[in-house]
Protein backbone atom coordinates (compact mmCIF):
# COMPACT_ATOMS: atom_id res chain seq x y z
CA UNK A 1 0.00 0.00 0.00
CA UNK A 2 1.02 3.18 -1.03
CA UNK A 3 1.74 5.99 2.24
CA UNK A 4 2.71 9.13 0.59
CA UNK A 5 -0.02 11.50 1.27
CA UNK A 6 -0.86 15.20 0.94
CA UNK A 7 -3.83 17.24 2.69
CA UNK A 8 -4.81 20.89 1.30
CA UNK A 9 -5.71 22.93 4.37
CA UNK A 10 -7.17 26.20 4.62
CA UNK A 11 -4.01 27.89 4.80
CA UNK A 12 -1.54 25.35 3.13
CA UNK A 13 -0.51 22.30 0.85
CA UNK A 14 1.25 19.66 3.26
CA UNK A 15 3.21 16.67 2.03
CA UNK A 16 4.84 13.81 3.95
CA UNK A 17 7.29 12.55 1.61
CA UNK A 18 9.10 14.84 1.27
CA UNK A 19 7.91 16.50 5.02
CA UNK A 20 7.18 19.89 3.45
CA UNK A 21 4.37 21.96 3.16
CA UNK A 22 3.07 25.45 1.01
CA UNK A 23 1.50 28.23 2.02
CA UNK A 24 -1.10 28.02 -0.98
CA UNK A 25 -4.53 26.69 0.95
CA UNK A 26 -7.76 27.19 -0.46
CA UNK A 27 -8.96 29.78 1.98
CA UNK A 28 -5.39 31.64 1.50
CA UNK A 29 -6.14 31.56 -2.27
CA UNK A 30 -9.32 32.32 -2.63
CA UNK A 31 -9.63 35.20 -0.05
CA UNK A 32 -6.15 36.42 -2.24
CA UNK A 33 -8.02 36.37 -5.53
CA UNK A 34 -11.49 35.32 -5.53
CA UNK A 35 -14.12 38.11 -5.35
CA UNK A 36 -17.62 36.27 -5.70
CA UNK A 37 -18.57 32.68 -5.25
CA UNK A 38 -18.01 31.74 -9.30
CA UNK A 39 -14.73 33.77 -9.50
CA UNK A 40 -14.17 35.01 -13.34
CA UNK A 41 -11.21 33.81 -15.57
CA UNK A 42 -9.09 36.57 -14.78
CA UNK A 43 -9.21 36.06 -11.29
CA UNK A 44 -8.47 32.02 -12.08
CA UNK A 45 -5.32 32.84 -14.30
CA UNK A 46 -4.23 34.81 -10.99
CA UNK A 47 -4.41 31.70 -8.89
CA UNK A 48 -3.11 29.43 -11.06
CA UNK A 49 0.04 31.83 -11.84
CA UNK A 50 0.46 31.97 -7.37
CA UNK A 51 -0.08 28.46 -7.58
CA UNK A 52 2.60 27.39 -10.07
CA UNK A 53 4.94 29.68 -8.93
CA UNK A 54 4.80 27.36 -5.73
CA UNK A 55 5.39 24.48 -7.06
CA UNK A 56 8.08 25.46 -9.50
CA UNK A 57 9.69 27.28 -6.48
CA UNK A 58 9.75 23.88 -4.31
CA UNK A 59 12.54 21.32 -6.47
CA UNK A 60 12.16 18.70 -3.64
CA UNK A 61 8.48 18.56 -5.22
CA UNK A 62 9.76 17.56 -8.71
CA UNK A 63 10.02 14.09 -8.25
CA UNK A 64 7.27 12.14 -6.39
CA UNK A 65 5.45 9.22 -6.83
CA UNK A 66 2.48 8.89 -9.11
CA UNK A 67 0.07 8.62 -6.63
CA UNK A 68 -1.13 9.74 -3.21
CA UNK A 69 -3.45 9.72 -0.51
CA UNK A 70 -5.78 12.18 0.47
CA UNK A 71 -8.24 12.39 2.84
CA UNK A 72 -9.89 16.12 2.83
CA UNK A 73 -13.40 16.36 2.25
CA UNK A 74 -13.33 18.39 -0.83
CA UNK A 75 -11.15 15.59 -2.52
CA UNK A 76 -14.49 13.26 -1.36
CA UNK A 77 -16.93 15.93 -3.70
CA UNK A 78 -14.58 15.88 -5.98
CA UNK A 79 -14.96 12.18 -6.30
CA UNK A 80 -18.54 12.09 -6.08
CA UNK A 81 -18.81 14.55 -9.05
CA UNK A 82 -16.72 12.94 -10.96
CA UNK A 83 -18.85 9.49 -10.47
CA UNK A 84 -15.64 7.88 -8.16
CA UNK A 85 -15.59 6.67 -4.66
CA UNK A 86 -12.23 5.75 -4.10
CA UNK A 87 -9.55 6.91 -6.86
CA UNK A 88 -9.64 10.46 -8.69
CA UNK A 89 -7.27 10.29 -11.82
CA UNK A 90 -5.42 12.94 -13.46
CA UNK A 91 -7.93 12.43 -16.38
CA UNK A 92 -10.79 12.63 -14.23
CA UNK A 93 -9.39 15.77 -12.20
CA UNK A 94 -9.02 17.56 -15.57
CA UNK A 95 -12.57 17.13 -16.76
CA UNK A 96 -13.98 17.91 -13.07
CA UNK A 97 -11.94 21.05 -13.66
CA UNK A 98 -12.67 21.79 -17.49
CA UNK A 99 -16.04 21.80 -16.34
CA UNK A 100 -16.10 24.32 -13.76
CA UNK A 101 -14.14 26.76 -15.96
CA UNK A 102 -16.58 26.51 -18.32
CA UNK A 103 -19.00 27.58 -16.15
CA UNK A 104 -16.46 30.37 -14.82
CA UNK A 105 -16.08 31.19 -18.77
CA UNK A 106 -20.20 31.75 -19.02
CA UNK A 107 -21.49 28.60 -19.76
CA UNK A 108 -24.57 27.52 -17.56
CA UNK A 109 -24.19 26.04 -14.70
CA UNK A 110 -27.15 22.87 -13.81
CA UNK A 111 -28.81 22.72 -10.58
CA UNK A 112 -26.13 20.95 -7.63
CA UNK A 113 -23.24 20.11 -10.40
CA UNK A 114 -20.77 21.74 -8.02
CA UNK A 115 -21.06 24.09 -5.06
CA UNK A 116 -20.94 27.49 -5.33
CA UNK A 117 -18.32 28.00 -3.00
CA UNK A 118 -15.24 30.01 -4.05
CA UNK A 119 -13.33 27.10 -1.64
CA UNK A 120 -14.55 24.56 -3.25
CA UNK A 121 -13.19 25.94 -6.74
CA UNK A 122 -9.88 27.29 -5.07
CA UNK A 123 -9.21 23.48 -3.72
CA UNK A 124 -10.25 22.43 -6.77
CA UNK A 125 -7.21 24.67 -9.12
CA UNK A 126 -4.73 23.76 -5.96
CA UNK A 127 -5.38 19.59 -6.38
CA UNK A 128 -5.42 20.07 -10.50
CA UNK A 129 -2.24 22.12 -10.85
CA UNK A 130 -0.34 19.63 -8.54
CA UNK A 131 -1.42 16.75 -10.51
CA UNK A 132 -0.64 18.97 -13.42
CA UNK A 133 2.85 20.02 -12.89
CA UNK A 134 3.94 17.34 -10.33
CA UNK A 135 2.66 14.79 -12.53
CA UNK A 136 0.46 12.93 -9.76
CA UNK A 137 -1.34 9.90 -11.76
CA UNK A 138 -3.91 9.41 -9.13
CA UNK A 139 -5.15 10.39 -5.60
CA UNK A 140 -6.52 7.51 -3.44
CA UNK A 141 -9.54 8.71 -0.74
CA UNK A 142 -7.64 7.80 2.19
Amino acid sequence: MHRDFFTISENKVSFSQPEISLPIGYAAISRQFFHREIPSPYEVEMAISTIEDHIQATPQLHHLPPEFNCSDDYLKLILHIAGEEHVITQSQLEQVFNRVADVISGSPKHEGEFPDDRNFISYLIIIRELSHHLNIKSVINA
